[in-house]
C-alpha cells in the first residue's frame, strides 16, 4: 500500500492515509456503509456488495483510503468499459467519510486510480458528474484536468429528495486523458491560480449573474452566438443552497445549463476547466469552454 501524508489546513498535526485495493470482505461492507452516510437515508441507489465484487472480478478497480488505524475512510470504484472502440475505466463512485472531507483524500484516491489504470495499459478514465454541484466540476475539470463535451439530460431518471421534491439527474460525461500534458501538470502542480478581474478581460463572458434575492442568483440573457476560441460561463457558487431554497431558480439554472452545453457542445466546444475563487469579497465560479486541440 502506498502511504501518503495529508496535512490539516488549520492545525499542524498530520494524519497518514494509505491507499490500496480492498483488503477483505469487511471492506466491501464498509464501502456500502460509507455510501449510505454520504448519500443519505432517502437515496436507495447504493451499489451492493455483490455488484462491487462482480465488477472487480470483471475488470473494475476498487481502491480504499485507510486511516493510520487501518479503518476505511473513503473509496473509489470504477468499472471496465469501452469508448470509441478502446477500453476505459469508468469511475462510478468516489466517496469520503464526512469527517475526512478536508484532507484531499478524493484527490489521492483518483491519482491512485490513474496509476492503477495505466498499469493495465488503459489511458482514459471517464466519469459522470452533476453540473448543479459546483464542487464536482471544480474537482474533475479544475483539479484533475478532465474535459467534457457531452451533456446527458436526466441520465438516471427522476429522483426524489427528503421532502418528496422531484429532481432531474442531468449529468456531464467527462474524460480524463491520463497521459495528457495538462493532466500531468495539474496532478503535479495543482490547478492554476486565476484572477477574475485580470483573466476575464482576456476572454469573452457569455452571461452575468444578478442577485434577485439575498443569496439567490439568476443569469442575464446568455449569449449563444459566441465564436471565440474560449469563453467563460458563470454559475452561482452556491447552487446547492439555491436548490434547497428556491425551486423556480433551480429550474431556471437547470435550463440554462442544458441550453449552454447542449448548444455549444454541438458547435465543437468542450468544458475544459472550472474556475472558483474569491473576487471583491464574493465567491465566483464558472466553466471555461473552448476548442480542444487534438
Amino acid at each position: 500500500m502506498a502511504s501518503v501524508t495529508v496535512r490539516r489546513k488549520k492545525r499542524k498535526d498530520e494524519i497518514k492515509i494509505s491507499v490500496g485495493p480492498f483488503r477483505n470482505s469487511a471492506d466491501y461492507k464498509t464501502c456500502v456503509a460509507i455510501q449510505q452516510e454520504a448519500l443519505g437515508p432517502f437515496d436507495i441507489d447504493f451499489i451492493p456488495v455483490s455488484m462491487l465484487v462482480t465488477a472487480g472480478r470483471a475488470g473494475g478497480i476498487l481502491l480504499g483510503a485507510y486511516s493510520g488505524l487501518g479503518n476505511m475512510i473513503g473509496f473509489t470504484f470504477s468499472i471496465l468499459g469501452m469508448r470509441g472502440g478502446k477500453r476505459v475505466q469508468h469511475c462510478c463512485l468516489l466517496v469520503t467519510k464526512a469527517a475526512y472531507k478536508n484532507f484531499d483524500i478524493g484527490f489521492k484516491l483518483q491519482t491512485a486510480l490513474r496509476k492503477e489504470t495505466l498499469k493495465r495499459k488503459i489511458t482514459n478514465i471517464t466519469c459522470a458528474f452533476d453540473p448543479m454541484q459546483p464542487l464536482h466540476p471544480y474537482f474533475f475539470l479544475g483539479k484533475l484536468g478532465f474535459y467534457t463535451n457531452a451533456y446527458e439530460e436526466n441520465l438516471y431518471g427522476e429522483t426524489y429528495g427528503q421532502y418528496g421534491r422531484e429532481f432531474s439527474t442531468d449529468r456531464m460525461i467527462a474524460v480524463w486523458e491520463l497521459e495528457n500534458e495538462t493532466v500531468i501538470r495539474r496532478i503535479e502542480g495543482g490547478p492554476p491560480r486565476h484572477n477574475f478581474r485580470k483573466d476575464l478581460k482576456c476572454i469573452p463572458v457569455i452571461n452575468r449573474l444578478r442577485e434577485s434575492a439575498p443569496g439567490i442568483f439568476t443569469s442575464s440573457e446568455i449569449k449563444m452566438d459566441c465564436k471565440a476560441e474560449s469563453f467563460f460561463f458563470e454559475i452561482p457558487y452556491n447552487l446547492p443552497e439555491i436548490k434547497n431554497r428556491d425551486l423556480d431558480a433551480t429550474w431556471e439554472w437547470r435550463q440554462n445549463l442544458r441550453h449552454v452545453f447542449g448548444g455549444y457542445f454541438k458547435k465543437g466546444y468542450a468544458a475544459i476547466d472550472f474556475w472558483a475563487m474569491e473576487h471583491d469579497g464574493q465567491f465566483r465560479a464558472g466553466y471555461l469552454l473552448g476548442k480542444r486541440k487534438s
